[in-house]
């Protein structure tokens, strides 16, 4: 077991220092476009808070159509800029990168399946925590720290095996379901490889908060720029190696069954 951990962390930093790697080479086009993400998401907050008071409800449903769409359109963009160059593709045309409207309509509606399914894993979590009422646990510990935590464990390990699916969207035009099937299938025994290359990418963030914690600011202020400029900017960059090299080494099914491969 001790052997299979090293190999997979290994696995999991190999992998990271590619995507530095060609975020080295690339890190104008690819930053740039974390940066466009950023100032979409911090313009509609702000014209949200500003025009609350001011605009008709007709203007404000046309803006948040808009800001949907320029906030989840720009991060396909980035998804599908962050596959070609893990597929030494560096230059493409104008057009490959804009998803068509199935595509972004699918990965819409894969969000909110998972936001539903979130909401699905607490309630099922609740019952699981109901027996703690009856060993003396208090129902607020029960609520605030035990379920949220339990809670945030199975949908960890739902994100790992559902990471994909926005790929298959793009790369293969499939809609949410079958997307999310061969996600499943695809991440079939690469569970902790996966859960180390998030480690990976968590560990600066986390000791950030560590350092915040403890009261070190300055440390802090180091791996809230580190996390800025140079993790956030690789993540699309890290899951894109990984899914190309998995997809050197997927054996499975192009429409697989779900259930077939939960475990």
């Amino acid at each position: 077991m001790l052997e299979f951990l090293k190999e997979s962390t290994f696995k999991a930093n190999e992998v990271f220092f590619r995507a530095l790697n060609i975020l080295k080479k690339h890190y104008i086009s690819v930053a740039g476009l974390c940066f466009l993400l950023f100032l979409t998401n911090n313009l509609s907050t702000f014209l949200a808070m500003y025009l609350s008071d001011i605009t008709g409800s007709a203007i404000k449903v046309l803006l948040l159509i808009v800001f949907v769409v320029l906030f989840f359109g720009l991060q396909l963009v980035l998804i599908k800029r962050a596959i070609l160059l893990a597929s030494n593709v560096e230059h493409a045309a104008l057009k490959t990168y804009i998803p068509s409207p199935k595509q972004f309509l699918n990965f819409l509606f894969g969000l909110v399946l998972y936001s539903i399914l979130t909401g699905v894993v607490y309630l099922g979590c609740s019952i699981i925590c109901m027996p703690l009422l009856y060993m003396g646990v208090q129902m607020e510990t029960i609520l605030s720290e035990i379920n949220p935590a339990l809670t945030g464990v199975f949908m960890m390990l739902i994100l790992i095996r559902i990471s994909f699916f926005p790929f298959f969207i793009l790369e293969k035009n499939h809609n949410i379901f079958r997307a999310g099937r061969l996600s499943v299938a695809f991440t079939k025994g690469n569970v902790v490889n996966l859960f180390m290359l998030m480690l990976v990418l968590a560990s600066a963030y986390i000791l950030q908060l560590t350092f915040e914690y403890f009261d070190y600011p300055l440390m802090a202020k180091v791996l809230s720029v580190l996390n800025t400029f140079i993790i956030i900017p690789s993540v699309s960059l890290v899951m894109a190696i990984a899914y190309v090299d998995m997809m050197k080494e997927y054996k499975g099914s192009d429409d697989p069954e779900l259930f077939k491969n939960i475990i």
